[in-house]
């Protein structure tokens, strides 16, 4: 829900809220203004009664000069004042009607009398409901009027808002030029654009001295690292060496090996973090995958195990050719590493999922924690426990679900994407 349509749909309520409390209150008022009226008139004509009585001695002849409905009965004194509402069947209209009458007590000159005043209120009742329908629909104009004013306004008031939203979902880390927003003559969005460019050059700036970084520590690292191998390898092939030096020597190419290793992997995934591979283009994910079955298939030989493949044919996807090399060698490298004597693996691709199993031991650390770096579930030194770390990071980039799970000998990572 955009801020807009919150907003005035808050404002929608709140004004619907105050018609109803507000059309509830004026009815009530309004309901008691007349009837007050009605009771007041009904007095008044009392007061005229008596005062005609202590002014002539008798009843008035011609009632419709006082009331236009009042008669008076014969009767035995004390009469008490009583005033309520009662109903009664008109002739006319085929239907009971409310009235109010009063009733009071009087003496004159030809005796004691008890006069009745009645006065209708079905009058004031059809006046209070057209009164009612009137300020209802008045009202509802008037929310209507003033809804579409608030739309308006909001619209054009938070319209620079909006456009810096647009302006900042095409920053990329990466670019070159700061970004540049629409002037806005308010002074709260001119605060928020100037810490957002201020925010986000400081960011382009971290992010080219972090890139600019990693390069230069990962060649730094790499020029003493390949000097190291070159010399053990001259090293080992030196006469006169006894078993014990030639172990160690050994020990010493392959942690060289793996440190190189490791300096690849930490470089590939911190640019792949920084989003640098951004040309991803549309690839036959069924030949990459059939190919790199076909380099990795000796070693697989090699070691004895099984390989079961099922492929399914013109499965293409968008994504970035080293990325994709990387996933793929990364996912048959663990299943060949990560197996057992005689085991198996089975590689699936359908037009949604990738599914690689293989045998082995069960993993020593909890599911959660094995697409974390350095993670391993194997006690094996040859591997540096970056491989399902690069695997996670590719799949979060292209937003590919990928889970793990191991289970009756076991370990089966899915990867499950969306075709173009």
């Amino acid at each position: 829900m955009t801020l807009i349509t919150k907003a005035t749909r808050s404002f929608l309520l709140a004004c619907l809220i105050a018609l109803a409390v507000g059309g509830v209150s004026c009815f009530w008022f309004l309901h008691k203004i007349m009837d007050n009226e009605a009771s007041e008139q009904l007095l008044h004509e009392k007061e005229q009664v008596e005062e005609y009585v202590n002014e002539i001695g008798v009843l008035p002849k011609r009632w419709f000069s006082i009331s236009d409905s009042l008669w008076a009965v014969r009767t035995h004194p004390p009469v008490p004042m009583v005033m309520g509402d009662t109903v009664l069947f008109s002739t006319v209209q085929k239907e009971y009607l409310a009235y109010r009458q009063l009733s009071f007590g009087i003496a004159t000159l030809n005796g004691y009398y008890q006069v009745n005043i009645r006065k209708a209120l079905y009058e004031t009742q059809g006046l209070k409901q057209a009164l009612l329908l009137a300020f209802s629909g008045l009202s509802l104009v008037l929310v209507g009027l003033l809804f579409f004013i608030n739309y308006r306004l909001s619209r054009s008031l938070w319209k620079p808002f909006y456009r810096t939203l647009d302006t900042l979902k095409t920053f990329q880390l990466a670019q070159k030029e700061p970004l540049k927003f629409r002037r806005t003559s308010i002074t709260e969005f001119q605060t928020l654009q100037s810490n957002l460019t201020k925010l986000t050059n400081q960011l382009r700036q971290d992010y080219q001295s972090l890139k600019t970084f990693t390069e230069n520590a990962s060649h730094e690292l790499q020029t003493p690292l390949a000097v190291i191998a070159s010399n053990l390898d001259l090293l080992i092939q030196a006469p006169n060496l006894t078993e014990e030096q030639l172990e160690r020597i050994g020990n010493l190419i392959e942690t060289v090996g793996n440190l190189s290793k490791m300096n690849h992997s930490l470089l590939l995934l911190t640019k792949i973090e920084n989003g640098q591979f951004t040309d991803a283009v549309e690839l036959d994910l069924s030949s990459l995958l059939s190919e790199k079955i076909d380099l990795w298939e000796p070693l697989i030989r090699d070691k004895g195990l099984a390989l079961h493949q099922q492929i399914t044919p013109n499965v293409r996807l968008n994504i970035h050719k080293l990325l994709v090399d990387v996933l793929l060698n990364n996912l048959l490298g663990n299943a060949l590493k990560h197996n057992q004597p005689n085991g198996s693996i089975r590689v699936e691709l359908t037009q949604n999922t990738l599914i690689l199993s293989n045998t082995g031991p069960q993993p020593t650390l909890p599911v959660d924690q094995l697409w974390e770096r350095f993670s391993k579930g194997s006690s094996r030194t040859d591997s540096v426990g970056l491989g399902l770390a690069l695997v996670k990071q590719i799949a979060n980039t292209y937003h590919f679900p990928i889970s793990y799970h191991f289970q009756d000998g076991w370990h089966r990572v899915q990867l499950s994407f969306n075709i173009s």
